[in-house]
């Protein structure tokens, strides 16, 4: 019945087997997809590489594995009904980014070796650190003479005060009547023969003195 269907020109089925190995090493690729994406259908080879999958004429059918290139093949329409071939697949080698591995036992170490880390810029960061320091700033502003802006604040403030002083009369004490009648009245009250202050001047301690020793006799005394 099969030979009289495939006489009668139609699509015929085929067992499609073979095996999957390595390009380079020989070896069989075991758990390897043998898929067909567009019948939605798919296989996985055995521990030694082996598959056997059912296709038709024409069918494309795709090899992938972990690490290697996909690899497709087309299933030709003449193709008798066991159909087997030998799937070498290419290792994909794909160049990675460098890691460096630090030995850093724990976790502490790990993260006080990251804060003494000298960043590239280190160098610069101190310099611009010590030249923009406070007390430089200010050696710089006490250098340099006023900006125009400051330079015009100042004139205002100078204007100011002229206007606020105006018309006030400066006083002298010499010239202060209240002052002399006080002057003349403690000198004939004998302010001038009080001499009271040398008391303090003798209480003050003299330059050999201590200061524990000054208070000590004074409170013996009293």
């Amino acid at each position: 019945m099969s030979n009289l269907a495939f006489s009668q020109g139609e699509i015929k089925y085929i067992t499609f087997s073979g095996l999957v190995i390595d390009s380079q090493t020989k070896e069989p690729l075991p758990g390897a997809y043998i898929t067909i994406p567009r019948a939605g259908r798919g296989t996985l080879s055995n521990s030694k590489g082996y598959f056997v999958l059912g296709v038709f004429p024409g069918d494309t059918v795709n090899f992938s594995y972990l690490g290697f290139k996909k690899q497709f093949h087309i299933i030709p329409k003449k193709a008798d009904v066991d159909y087997s071939v030998f799937v070498e697949l290419q290792t994909d080698s794909k160049m990675l980014k460098e890691v460096k591995v630090y030995p850093f036992s724990t976790e502490e170490e790990f993260k006080q070796a990251l804060v003494d880390m000298k960043l590239p810029d280190d160098r610069e960061r101190k310099i611009l650190a010590e030249t923009y320091s406070p007390e430089n700033i200010a050696k710089m502003a006490s250098v340099h003479g006023m900006s125009a802006e400051a330079n015009y604040r100042y004139g205002q403030n100078q204007f100011m005060k002229q206007m606020e002083t105006r018309g006030q009369v400066t006083t002298n004490p010499l010239l202060n009547p209240f002052a002399w009648a006080n002057f003349v009245k403690a000198v004939r009250n004998g302010a001038w023969k009080d001499q009271s202050w040398k008391a303090g001047a003798a209480a003050a301690p003299r330059d050999n003195v201590t200061r524990d020793k000054f208070f000590r006799d004074n409170t013996k005394k009293d």
